[in-house]
């Protein structure tokens, strides 16, 4: 149940920092403890905390999609895995699109639960682009890919790591999955190293307000961000616009595909609905889910308050519909044209 009342607005403004800061530490300890190119020097990664139900408390300033992806990786966890069943140094992997609301297959997100006295109290997220995960193409990107097999190898959230140990078979199947293992097993060894540390920050963080001043500071923040945007869509004028673009052909020689939204104002709610877009094509021009929510709420912040909160607050106002895909089985390649 969501309120509009904000119980302590200092004590707000402070532990939503703090949060930040302990996000963008954890980006920057992947980032410098990183071995591929991809992560290190091109820093293509992502960082962000979310409460033990699900909801983005704060995400580091990286890359905007893997907003979407890293939700869609907590959102498949907790429904395959409930909360009582996580115990400390668990840590969960994953990168599917339609297994695991992820954006494209090289970026690979790890979630780790955070506990405190034996409760979970939020979770540590981190996503990085890693520079080949198999599949036909080096790099595991290719534009003629017709089917998501063709791309690498497909991962539903798994549990990697259990009370602080590595699932080592795991890591092996993955790694040798791909071109370069070796670079594969140090970036995924990182990337759930880095959210230990993020873990432990959080704890510190827990001890020194106690959890009562925490969990209300959390809703204070999303309380905050929610009303902040809603004020903004309330200042806009009420109405329903429509826009078309399209592109040029789906992957491969054929007719334009078009791209359809429709933007409805109401008051302090807004939606998009893309019904009369094209149907899936047969390239590699699909957007998966978490890409296209990510994209909307990334652009809604950018136009209407770009020094808004990246967190819950800004999704719960933004209603998103689209068409279900058009092909008996769900085998063609889904990727974002903004991924990297």
């Amino acid at each position: 149940m969501t309120t509009d009342t904000i119980a302590d607005a200092i004590q707000m403004e402070v532990f939503s920092n703090r949060l930040l800061a302990i996000a963008e530490d954890m980006g920057s300890i992947l980032i410098r403890s990183s071995f591929s190119s991809n992560i290190k020097e091109r820093r293509d990664c992502s960082t962000a905390l979310f409460d033990a139900k699900g909801r983005l408390i704060t995400q580091a300033d990286h890359i905007p999609i893997h907003l979407g992806a890293m939700i869609g990786a907590v959102e498949a966890m907790l429904k395959r895995y409930p909360l009582e069943t996580m115990q400390p140094g668990d840590a969960y992997i994953a990168n599917d699109p339609y297994l695991a609301g992820g954006s494209h297959l090289p970026d690979i997100s790890i979630i780790t639960p955070v506990h405190h006295d034996g409760e979970v109290r939020f979770f540590c997220g981190n996503i990085a682009h890693h520079a080949d995960v198999g599949g036909k193409t080096p790099g595991s990107t290719s534009g003629t890919s017709r089917s998501i097999f063709e791309e690498g190898i497909r991962l539903p959230i798994i549990r990697i790591a259990r009370s602080g140990e590595i699932d080592e078979d795991l890591l092996e199947l993955i790694a040798h999955n791909t071109r370069d293992p070796e670079e594969r097993l140090l970036d995924l060894r990182t990337q759930i190293g880095t959210n230990v540390r993020g873990g432990a920050m959080l704890v510190q963080l827990i001890e020194r307000m106690g959890w009562p001043a925490v969990e209300q500071a959390v809703e204070d923040i999303l309380t905050y961000t929610r009303r902040r945007l809603r004020n903004r869509v309330a200042a806009l004028p009420d109405g329903v616009y429509r826009f078309e673009r399209a592109m040029d052909d789906d992957g491969f020689p054929g007719e334009p595909v078009p791209i359809v939204c429709t933007a409805t104002i109401a008051g302090d709610s807004l939606s998009f609905d893309f019904d009369g877009s094209g149907p899936q094509a047969r390239g590699a021009i699909n957007l998966p889910d978490s890409a296209l929510k990510a994209s909307i709420y990334y652009c809604v912040k950018a136009v209407l308050d770009p020094g808004l909160m990246p967190n819950q607050g800004i999704i719960d106002p933004i209603g998103i519909t689209a068409p279900p895909e058009r092909s008996s089985t769900p085998r063609r390649r889904l990727q974002s044209p903004v991924a990297p």
